[in-house]
């Protein structure tokens, strides 16, 4: 080869090694990217699965919760249950907020056909929709538990109440001596007893009240509480039926109110 011949070949093996190593440092380059999307990928599935599962079991139990108790210190044991939980799966917000984040990292750096990026796109629509009904759901569960919690309150103190001026009442009426035949002595158990017609007129307010609260509880918790609200009812019912109401009609007749 001339010396014009010589430099030719040796400026194109240059030329051609520099495109070589080019070309090598890319698909290097290109490997590397690829084995590093390839972990995260790895990563960003591994770290789903599990989140995935443990929303889903949260989601199961709030769709199908416990019955709501009917008594007071029951109901507030379920709120104080249901408040836990909550706090637990508040404990999970940042590997949700990551995971969102890094499915979406993944998403951007791939073609909009690519599968694996569709997978993705799913599960990510998957994980923000179990996290978003858990959300709401658990509102609704405490709102629930709150509003119960305050109608069993009204309820069994109205009705304590209620049975104890019952009670009180028909001692008194049972006190009630016959009429006698003193004016002063007659117009005392008149008073006394037109005491106790006013006061059983309230009463009778009382106890509609009550039944009202009664079916309100009944409604609202689960089957196994309604007997126990329903057998209390029934004992206002005769306790006024039984024993109040018929000494207060025959204490009437007595004094011949009626």
């Amino acid at each position: 080869l001339s010396l014009q011949e010589g430099a030719t070949v040796t400026q194109r093996y240059t030329e051609a090694e520099r495109r070589y190593l080019a070309i090598k440092e890319e698909v290097k380059g290109r490997a590397g990217a690829l084995d590093e999307a390839v972990s995260q990928s790895a990563q960003f599935h591994d770290k789903m699965d599990p989140l995935l599962e443990t929303l889903e079991a949260a989601v199961q139990r709030l769709r199908q919760p416990p019955p709501v108790a009917a008594e007071v210190e029951k109901i507030r044991e379920q709120l104080a249950e249901h408040r836990a939980q909550g706090l637990e799966l508040d404990k999970l917000l940042p590997s949700f907020s990551a995971l969102c984040s890094r499915g979406e990292e993944l998403i951007s750096r791939a073609a909009h056909d690519d599968p694996a990026a569709q997978a993705v796109r799913s599960r990510l629509l998957r994980l923000r929709s179990l996290w978003d009904e858990i959300r709401q759901r658990a509102e609704e569960r405490e709102s629930k538990l709150n509003d119960v919690l305050d109608l069993a309150g009204k309820f069994w103190a109205d009705v304590a109440a209620l049975l104890s001026t019952l009670r009180d009442s028909q001692d008194i009426v049972r006190e009630l001596e016959d009429p006698g035949v003193d004016p002063s002595l007659i117009k005392q158990q008149i008073e006394a007893a037109e005491a106790i017609k006013a006061e059983t007129d309230g009463l009778r307010e009382e106890l509609e009240f009550v039944r009202t609260l009664g079916a309100d509880l009944i409604f609202a918790c689960g089957e196994t509480e309604k007997p126990e609200v329903k057998k209390t009812i029934d004992e206002v019912r005769k306790l006024e039926r039984q024993y109040y109401l018929p000494h207060f009609t025959r204490t009437n007749q007595k004094l011949g109110f009626i």
